[in-house]
């Protein structure tokens, strides 16, 4: 059965999942992608990428259609989980897109609203909690426990049995040594190799990682 969605948001990870959803279709029509709700005024009655922006964000409360959430900023690391709880949807309204060519474990679980794009590789005994982004490249490693909102950017590599709590942010090409706690709102900077738990709100950065000021915030 093919399936209405929109996509929330219309930024560059937006515009990623819905390659994710072209791709899929190629092999199996599963998804009617319908376009994007932004906020931004500017954007609504454009196309980006050949999709239309329909309307505001709060417009998802009449779509006849699933919904995902495509926000991802480091500089605002709770955003996607406002908006959820802007919206406070059930959870059968979120969909789960898995690009095909990721690799997830029959023994990995994911939950709803959560997007697992281009060639990301998920081992056993791993658990995703719902609206987390894994991004283009991403390995997580067996045992590991990924709570609900968590973003891991493209080639981050995560080793078996770490914890990425609420809301934390994995940048691009970072290491995270085994056994590792990344605590809730954390923000693990590019590049950076993680040998000891973050503490909440931290940023870390560097090789061995290493506490610096706060991520300058928009």
């Amino acid at each position: 059965m093919v399936r209405k969605l929109m996509i929330l948001g219309a930024g560059g990870t937006s515009r990623e999942i819905a390659g994710a959803v072209r791709d899929l279709n190629q092999r199996q029509s599963q998804w009617d992608l319908q376009g994007y709700l932004d906020d931004d005024p500017a954007l609504q009655g454009t196309r980006i990428d050949g999709l239309p922006v329909l309307g505001p964000i709060d417009a998802a409360h009449c779509a006849e259609a699933q919904v995902i959430i495509g926000v991802a900023r480091a500089q605002d690391r709770g955003l996607r989980c406002r908006i959820a709880e802007r919206l406070a949807l059930p959870a059968e309204r979120y969909a789960t897109i898995l690009h095909p060519s990721a690799s997830l474990s029959p023994y990995a679980k994911t939950g709803a609203g959560t997007a697992i794009l281009h060639n990301v590789v998920i081992t056993q005994g791993t658990a995703v909690g719902d609206h987390v982004l894994i991004l283009q490249n991403a390995t997580l490693a067996h045992d590991q426990i990924v709570e609900d909102f968590v973003t891991i950017a493209p080639a981050a590599t995560i080793c078996g049995g770490v914890r990425l709590k609420r809301g934390c942010y994995i940048g691009a090409g970072s290491t995270i040594m085994d056994g590792i706690t990344v605590n809730e709102g954390a923000l693990v900077g590019i590049g950076a190799v993680v040998m000891q738990d973050v503490p909440a709100g931290a940023t870390v950065a560097g090789n061995p990682a290493r506490l610096l000021p706060d991520f300058p915030r928009r």
